[in-house]
């Protein structure tokens, strides 16, 4: 565990003096929940339109220097519960590198995303740092959406690359005023100038199961599943 933290540390300090001042870090190292840093409530509610799951703060646990944010199957009417951990109220940002080392769930019905959300809780602007659904954990996907309710448009692109869920991965996302570049593990796989959003937005990582894209729950899937994140670094861009 300390040489865990101690190369952590070390990380963080090349990479801040590389990349801009250090604005936001995790390693959960520690044995729960910061909840000076994160909620474990989902602010749109506990259920998401098309999903099979409410959102459970015990559904979110920390060991081994890792955040698992874990769905199960409980059955009824609604029969998942999953994690979700947010910075709504305790930070937010415009503009910077956001960074995520992490280890999805595979298996059809599975949904994993690390998103931007604005700090007004209005539908838009978005940016999906990245989605990764089970059934394809070959695939990343990239999105920014913008607009209103009437004028909704997006733009994204997915990567077929890494399996995301045999080991840990690095996924990134620089974001300035004139653009959005998203890297993994180090390589720039997309980049938009369009819809940048201009506003402050606060982090959102979330395992869904269900919905339109995820679809229902294969038989292959083995619940308790858990979206494994070992850390997540925010930086400011110099």
């Amino acid at each position: 565990m300390w040489k865990k933290i101690l190369l952590a540390g070390l990380t963080v300090a090349i990479l801040a003096r590389a990349q801009g001042p250090l604005a936001f870090a995790d390693e959960f190292n520690d044995t729960s929940l910061d909840l000076g840093k994160w909620s474990p409530h989902d602010p749109f509610g506990g259920k998401r339109s098309g999903e099979l799951a409410l959102t459970s703060p015990d559904a979110i646990t920390v060991s081994g220097g890792q955040a698992h944010l874990t769905a199960r199957h409980e059955g009824g009417e609604i029969p998942y519960v999953s994690g979700v951990i947010t910075t709504r109220g305790t930070f937010a940002q415009i503009y910077g590198r956001f960074e995520i080392r992490v280890r999805i769930p595979e298996g059809r019905g599975l949904d994993a995303r690390f998103q931007l959300l604005p700090v007004s809780l209005k539908t838009l602007p978005g940016i999906d740092v990245f989605r990764a659904i089970g059934s394809e954990p070959a695939v990343a996907r990239f999105e920014s959406r913008w607009g209103d309710d009437r004028t909704e448009r997006a733009f994204g692109d997915n990567l077929t690359g890494p399996n995301l869920a045999s080991g840990f991965h690095v996924i990134a996302m620089e974001w300035r005023a004139e653009r959005i570049t998203w890297f993994v593990d180090g390589k720039k796989t997309f980049e938009s100038t369009e819809g940048v959003p201009h506003e402050a937005m606060f982090l959102a990582l979330s395992l869904g199961v269900g919905g339109r894209l995820a679809k229902a729950p294969g038989a292959e899937v083995r619940f308790p599943a858990a979206l494994d994140i070992d850390y997540i670094r925010v930086y400011r861009l110099p």
